[in-house]
């Protein structure tokens, strides 16, 4: 991670876990932009499943709330774990369009093959994202962020398969 990088976190308290200010500071900003991802990608799963149109619209819809929902509570557990490393979370819209890798690139779909595929890019690049934080997890020997992460990873992979198949339909 870079020093420009690092500027998101902030320490605010400094918890007695084993691990330096520098390497708790390295495992926040990465889950940071964990964070960034899961929530750019909530709102656009979100997006979709109000928006969804045709003879998919019934599973297509239901499948979304299913991540969205799962999405929200995701995203409360990742600002929970930034701040017990005693680093202040992120809180914005505009900081999460600094962090994350997936972009905003509006609600004008020309399909609902063209939605589902760009969820199916969008948690590609969220998994992409814990790779990394749970690189610098276990490189900075934070078991329980690393786990928390492969967990997220899981998850996000599945939701990569659910979506696939439903692609394949439409």
């Amino acid at each position: 991670m870079t020093n420009a990088a690092l500027k998101i976190a902030t320490t605010e308290f400094e918890p007695d876990v084993g691990m330096t200010d520098q390497e708790r500071a390295d495992v926040a900003n990465a889950l940071s932009h964990v964070l960034a991802d899961t929530y750019m990608l909530f709102i656009k799963t979100q997006g979709i499943h109000w928006n969804v149109t045709g003879p998919s619209f019934v599973g297509i819809h239901k499948l979304t709330e299913e991540h969205y929902e799962n999405m929200y509570e995701a995203i409360d557990k990742i600002a929970e774990r930034i701040r017990a490393l005693g680093i202040k979370a992120p809180a914005s819209y505009a900081k999460y369009g600094e962090l994350s890798s997936i972009s905003d690139n509006g609600d004008d779909y020309s399909s609902v093959g063209d939605m589902l595929n760009t969820l199916i890019s969008d948690h590609q690049k969220a998994v992409q994202s814990m790779r990394k934080a749970i690189g610098w997890c276990e490189d900075k020997k934070d078991f329980v962020t690393a786990d928390m992460m492969i967990e997220r990873m899981a998850w996000h992979e599945e939701a990569i398969w659910m979506l696939k198949s439903l692609s394949a339909s439409s």
